[in-house]
């Protein structure tokens, strides 16, 4: 167990100068160093609490073991919490994955038209810019008249057929007989 520590500290002879590794030599391996006092203090925190902590283990152990229902309850919450902690994960780093790819893609585009206009030339760059934004408006135009006269249509189909059903109740209703 020695081992580790001493190939350490020969490493850091070769990288530290020789006052700092003195004092990492002082401070690990001095028995009445803070690490080992604090090493000592868990040490016997953990032989006064063995006692309790066991029988604490004892009792919910035969309490587990006399209800095992509770075990696969708490189970299945266990695996409920798991998935859905890597489900939260997995949302999150699609995510940021799918933010850097529309911010890449942004600053590509925006890169394109800057070079673009560099090289074709403001005022050409400008003239194209016009026209296709005349081909788009007008694109746009058509688009909203179809939309417009769909519309209508649909309107117009039911309406009719809400005067159909309304013809079709008051027949059933008086039958043949129509009184006028």
């Amino acid at each position: 167990m020695d081992f580790p520590l001493h190939w350490t500290l020969d490493f850091l002879q070769d990288i530290l100068p020789p006052e700092t590794v003195a004092q990492v030599q002082n401070f690990l391996l001095n028995p009445s160093s803070p690490l080992h006092n604090l090493r000592r203090h868990l040490a016997a925190a953990a032989a006064h609490m063995y006692p309790l902590v066991a029988a604490a283990l004892g009792r919910l152990t035969e309490l587990l073991s006399a209800s095992p229902n509770v075990v696969a309850a708490a189970v299945i919450l266990a695996l409920a919490v798991l998935v859905m902690q890597i489900l939260s994960f997995v949302h999150r780093l699609v995510l940021f994955w799918t933010r850097v790819a529309f911010r890449l893609l942004f600053w590509a585009a925006v890169g394109l038209l800057v070079s673009v206009a560099w090289q074709r030339g403001w005022e050409r760059t400008l003239r194209d810019v016009v026209v296709l934004g005349s081909q788009l408006v007008g694109w746009v135009a058509g688009v909203v008249d179809l939309w417009v006269r769909e519309y209508e249509r649909a309107q117009a189909q039911a309406q009719a057929q809400s005067r159909s059903q309304s013809r079709s109740q008051s027949q059933r209703r008086y039958g043949d007989y129509q009184h006028w």
